[in-house]
């Protein structure tokens, strides 16, 4: 992880409405089947905030890696992106940072990997 892939997923994430637009975080809320998603993203962006980027990681993917709900997340993004080829591509970059961040907390990947094994 470099501070490059945190500043790129806040900056993708601030591109998305604020907490006050609740009918955005509805919609994408029903779009993903996530409970609570306004709080959760808060807290996540407050622990960002003091440094922690692994919970805005987590959140990046609990909500838009979802296959089964890609159609339906891309239609909500889309609603404030534009377009649906925008929404797709923003969710591409927002899963691609977010696994960046994940697989940098790693502690050594070759230690996880003989444990395995």
């Amino acid at each position: 992880m470099t501070d490059d892939d945190e500043q790129q997923l806040a900056a993708l994430l601030n591109g998305l409405p604020g907490h006050d637009d609740a009918r955005f975080w509805r919609g994408l809320k029903e779009a993903a089947g996530i409970y609570r998603i306004r709080s959760t993203m808060s807290s996540a962006v407050q622990e960002a905030q003091d440094g922690d980027y692994e919970p805005l990681a987590e959140f990046v993917l609990d909500v838009f890696n979802r296959d089964a709900r890609l159609k339906d997340i891309t239609a909500a993004l889309a609603t404030h992106l534009g377009s649906t080829l925008r929404a797709r591509a923003w969710i591409t970059d927002a899963i691609a940072a977010a696994d960046r961040i994940n697989r940098a907390h790693v502690e050594d990947p070759l230690d996880e990997l003989a444990a395995k094994w």
